[in-house]
């Protein structure tokens, strides 16, 4: 089970960013970064592909996983853009924000 953090603006009840953990017990990094975009769609993450949102169009989901996981100790920080959500990814959690035009 994995832990979504939003974070709204003082603008309305609209998430700006959503924070998902992974590694231990939480989901794969690519699968954190999934579930913090479909936080912010306001959808379920199997619906994504419906609203235009396929990861693997954007990144090699495993070879996001091997960069990241399990590299808590390490300095690591992969940024990319998905479908218009700025993407963080560091050796705990993904951190998706809406793209700012």
């Amino acid at each position: 089970m994995s832990s979504v953090t939003a974070e709204s603006s003082d603008s309305g009840p609209v998430p700006e960013t959503a924070r998902v953990s992974h590694g231990g017990d939480g989901p794969a990094p690519s699968l954190a970064v999934v579930e913090a975009i479909a936080e912010l769609a306001g959808v379920d993450p199997t619906e994504l592909p419906e609203e235009g949102v396929v990861l693997y169009d954007h990144v090699d989901p495993d070879a996001l996983n091997a960069l990241v996981a399990g590299r808590s100790g390490a300095d690591v920080d992969v940024s990319l853009t998905v479908a218009g959500y700025d993407v963080r990814v560091g050796p705990d959690s993904a951190v998706a924000r809406r793209a700012r035009n």
